[in-house]
Parts: C-alpha cells; structure tokens; sequence
C-alpha cells in the first residue's frame, strides 16, 4: 500500500498543517512491483495502437446521418469516411494492426486497401496509389506502409489530394474519428 511521508519539523519552528497538506502528495511507490511483461502482453498492447494514416487534416468530414456536399459530382449524398489531406505519393500508414482482408480498383473511390482487425473493426483507405504495397492476407502493424496517397477516387477528383479514410464495425461504417 501507500503510506504518506511525514515531514520532520526544523526545531523551533512551528506548522500551521499546510506542510502536512503538502506531504500527503509525496507517496512512496507501492511494495508489489510488477512481473517482467510477456511477449503475449507486448503483442495484445501492440495490436491495439492507433495511429493516423496520413499527416493531414480533414477536408471532408465522416456524415452518414446527414447529407454533405460533393464538390466533384456537385450533389448532396452521405460520405461514410473522412478525406485527410495529403500529398500524392505520400506513404499511407495502416492505422492499427491486422490482415489485409482485400486489395481492390473501386470504380468510384479508386485503388482501395482494407485491413480486417482481431476486435471486429475493418479500416478502409481509399484513393491510393494504383499499386499499393500490400496484397490480400499480408498482416501489417500499426504504421506500416500499406500504400500511397493517389489520384484514383473518380468520385472525389474535385477535392484535393486526400485520402479518404473509412472504418466499419461488423460491416456497417462507424465515425473514424
């Protein structure tokens, strides 16, 4: 447990408490100290990290609730991921761990990677490169390169360049934010 240091008065000095206040603050570390972690707890914390796949900021925002404008096609309609800014040629990163679960040309959204995840979740990353750096059944950690930021998304050639990012839980889309 955790037990308080007490500080020792200077002889002759009086306390009014507001060092006693102070002292309970400064704790001694707990007695159980824990077990070197084992390379099963290592691999389940490492499955759960979650980075960003690209540098950039949101251009078009997750909407599937409401209708947002498509500047390419000039219409209103859902958008069931968000567009991050980024350069063409950028590295795009897988934003946890899996198994690249497909590699496919979407005629809409262009060359699209998505990565099937051990909690139930799948990532998509649409808008690459036409020849991403994964294929079907490779299994990638959070921030490896899975591709690049490319010019293929028929659907969103009016914006500029982005990746658009989308995530789906138990294959209905989810807001990746």
């Amino acid at each position: 447990g955790k037990r308080s240091i007490s500080p020792t008065p200077t002889p002759g000095t009086q306390t009014d408490g507001s060092d006693a206040a102070a002292a309970e603050e400064n704790t001694e570390p707990s007695a159980s100290v824990s077990a070197p972690v084992g390379d099963d707890a290592v691999r389940a914390a490492a499955a759960s990290i979650r980075i960003a796949p690209v540098s950039g900021t949101a251009i078009m925002d997750y909407s599937v609730d409401q209708l947002a404008y498509n500047p390419t096609t000039r219409d209103w309609r859902t958008h069931d991921g968000v567009d991050l800014t980024a350069a063409v040629g950028e590295q795009v990163k897988a934003a946890c761990a899996g198994t690249v679960s497909a590699v496919y040309d979407d005629e809409l959204l262009g060359t699209t990677v998505v990565i099937a995840h051990a909690d139930g979740y799948a990532t998509h990353y649409a808008n690459l490169a036409a020849a991403p750096t994964v294929h079907a059944g490779d299994t990638v950690a959070a921030g490896d390169v899975i591709g690049a930021v490319g010019e293929t998304a028929l659907l969103e050639s009016g914006e500029e360049p982005h990746l658009h990012f989308a995530v789906y839980a138990a294959g209905a889309p989810v807001d990746p934010a």
